[in-house]
């Protein structure tokens, strides 16, 4: 059947209570458009065409029935956030975590349930976000995992499959968990540390992942071979510094006396130890900008080339994108 049947739906949206569903949710219902959001621990934000449904990812028969109202699923739902699931879970600086492990992890296992409830209920595009720099020789637990979750979607009989990879996404979501994590390194009165050697920091936009959203749901034509990939790296990456100092000034209103070198990098790291959160399960700020770096300049072994790209993240000022 044709999405644009008047008994389906525009899209499903999982993780439709998170930061990202939130506000993807929140635009297409603007439009006017009628969507499915999935949920599991918290209701999403209310919205006059929001269908919200209850839905283990880990139940491939839950996701079926929904399927049916919709040719199009837009994936969103990720556990553990910039560290990944598998990292959240057992969180063990510098513990060796295998492939098999990464494979099976709880991000991995629900794109392939997803994916197979998808094949059973004989939908049309699927849309996945992911993360540039996705590898599965990077450190990061998370592109290890979206690079194995992108493996099943790029596998998939799925006719239209399009991932959307992001970094840091900033403007518009000033509540954010990144923000959150940031606020540590921001209570030093009077200095700012800032981390050493992390640059090539990759930021998204909050406008250009809309503007991605909106271009995936048009593609309608599955004639093409392979998978489609709308890449939003930046057009000159930030540096780890440069974005410290932006969220710094917008919290404080003031610029605060720059440490940077080896003593700033030892500053930072304790205060992120000694104001950040007490729960070792999460994400701290240096994760987000170690895992939005940029490793490879080459797609990983196993993935597509770009074939939709779009200069985006620093067309303005880090300043006002954060």
């Amino acid at each position: 059947m044709s999405q644009n049947s008047n008994n389906r739906r525009t899209a499903l949206i999982t993780g439709a209570a998170g930061q990202l569903g939130q506000k993807v949710a929140e635009h297409l219902s603007a439009q006017g458009k009628n969507i499915i959001g999935l949920y599991r621990n918290r209701l999403p934000t209310a919205h006059k065409n929001l269908l919200p449904l209850w839905c283990d990812l880990n139940a491939t028969e839950t996701i079926v029935a929904p399927l049916k109202s919709t040719d199009t699923v837009i994936h969103l739902a990720w556990q553990g956030g910039v560290l990944g699931s598998a990292k959240a879970a057992t969180f063990q600086h510098g513990l060796e975590i295998s492939d098999e492990k990464i494979q099976a992890s709880p991000n991995v296992t629900t794109t392939r349930n997803l994916i197979r409830a998808m094949e059973r209920a004989h939908s049309q595009k699927i849309i996945f976000v992911s993360w540039v720099g996705v590898d599965k020789r990077a450190t990061s637990v998370m592109l290890r995992e979206k690079y194995w979750a992108e493996n099943c979607v790029i596998n998939s009989a799925i006719p239209i499959k399009i991932i959307i990879r992001v970094g840091i996404v900033g403007a518009g979501l000033p509540d954010s968990d990144f923000v959150r994590a940031a606020a540590s390194v921001r209570k030093i009165p009077l200095l700012l540390p800032v981390p050493k050697n992390i640059n090539g920091v990759v930021l998204t936009t909050l406008p250009d992942f809309i503007w991605a959203i909106d271009e995936a749901l048009k593609v309608v034509d599955s004639k093409a071979a392979g998978c489609r990939v709308i890449d939003l790296t930046s057009t000159i990456p930030s540096t780890g510094a440069s974005i410290v100092a932006a969220l710094d000034f917008r919290s404080r209103g003031k610029r605060s006396l720059k440490v940077g070198g080896a003593v700033g990098d030892i500053l930072f790291k304790w205060a992120e130890r000694k104001f950040g959160n007490t729960r070792l399960a999460e994400s701290k700020i240096t994760d987000y900008l170690e895992a939005s770096t940029v490793a490879v300049s080459i797609p990983g072994e196993g993935l597509p080339a770009i074939t939709t790209a779009k200069d985006a993240g620093n067309k303005i000022a880090v300043a006002s994108a954060i």
